[in-house]
């Protein structure tokens, strides 16, 4: 690149499995570290790894971290080959799993992580307890994942937001909409008579108002 003053591309593309997310983050830290700077932009470019995997990766039958979505990652260097900044573009996010998932298969690593890794306080600010009581994490009948860490993971992702500019504030709704999320998966329905018509009521207004308070 810093020969011909051209672009290149990489393109990692490969079974599940097969240790693309992994060759990513590799990859990533190699160019940060033979840039010849380690400034605050490369900080806050291998930082975003941790959020992007907690938001867009789960566990699946073959792969313990497996990505659910894709990604282009644009990384722009001076003429130096300093690296100045970065785009990330995602697409493609398995949407379905929020709601549903597999046998022996999770939900998106942060709903885990958030529930392990948040203080008693903070939780009941929220209203939420542990992974087991929410219809969204427990349909895989599994809440846990062998050698993963979901409380310690939990702080790391905290820490990549601040190192990527999120305010305490941001910080905090986004834990709020993520918590009106098992509100909603919470609400039962049961099917009713109405003025002779074909109803559904809520037989749990709780979860209801829980996800509203939150959504307000």
């Amino acid at each position: 690149m810093k020969r011909y003053k051209q672009d290149q591309c990489i393109i990692i593309s490969g079974e599940s499995g097969a240790g693309k997310t992994e060759s990513t983050k590799l990859i990533l830290q190699y160019l940060a570290a033979i840039s010849g700077q380690h400034s605050w932009i490369e900080q806050q470019i291998l930082e975003a790894n941790p959020i992007l995997e907690a938001f867009g990766n789960a566990k699946t039958i073959r792969n313990d971290n497996s990505s659910r979505f894709g990604k282009y990652i644009d990384i722009h260097f001076n003429k130096a080959g300093i690296i100045e900044g970065a785009r990330i573009d995602q697409y493609l996010l398995e949407k379905s799993r929020i709601v549903g998932q597999a046998t022996d298969e999770r939900n998106y690593h942060i709903f885990y992580c958030m529930l392990a890794g948040l203080s008693r306080e903070e939780k009941q600010k929220l209203d939420i307890s542990d992974a087991s009581k929410y219809q969204y994490l427990t349909q895989g009948g599994c809440i846990t994942c062998e050698g993963r860490d979901d409380t310690a993971e939990f702080s790391d992702i905290r820490s990549a937001m601040k190192v990527l500019m999120f305010s305490d504030q941001e910080i905090w709704e986004i834990l709020k909409i993520l918590s009106a999320l098992l509100h909603l998966g919470n609400i039962k329905y049961k099917g009713t008579i109405i003025d002779n018509l074909d109803a559904t009521e809520i037989t749990n207004a709780g979860s209801v108002n829980s996800a509203a308070r939150l959504l307000e």
